[in-house]
């Protein structure tokens, strides 16, 4: 995502229990999840446009750090460890589509 990478490194490529988070995103993040949980809860066509108007205030630099943020977490969601197979899949469908309304 948009922190730093942790130390020390791991052989799976995914692995990074050390990383340190940017905390200056973590509101951002919060709320780019938060339209995530609702575009799974109502669909994507019913949350765009409250994503829409919030992600007008995010500058160029702020929305690719967080688009970075959305695809290291879809890239980490672990199956069956965090969730189910049909869970994930749409979990991470809906990160994708988190990650094409900041692009």
């Amino acid at each position: 995502g948009a922190g730093v990478a942790g130390v020390p490194r791991f052989q799976a490529p995914l692995a990074d229990p050390y990383a340190k988070p940017n905390e200056d995103l973590l509101p951002a993040v919060d709320l780019c999840l938060r339209h995530v949980a609702a575009s799974l809860l109502t669909g994507t066509e019913s949350a765009a446009e409250g994503v829409a108007a919030d992600l007008t205030s995010f500058s160029p630099s702020d929305a690719s750090q967080l688009s970075r943020c959305m695809v290291y977490l879809r890239d980490r969601v672990g199956c069956p460890r965090d969730m189910g197979q049909a869970a994930a899949m749409y979990f991470r469908a809906h990160l994708n589509w988190m990650i094409e309304q900041l692009a």
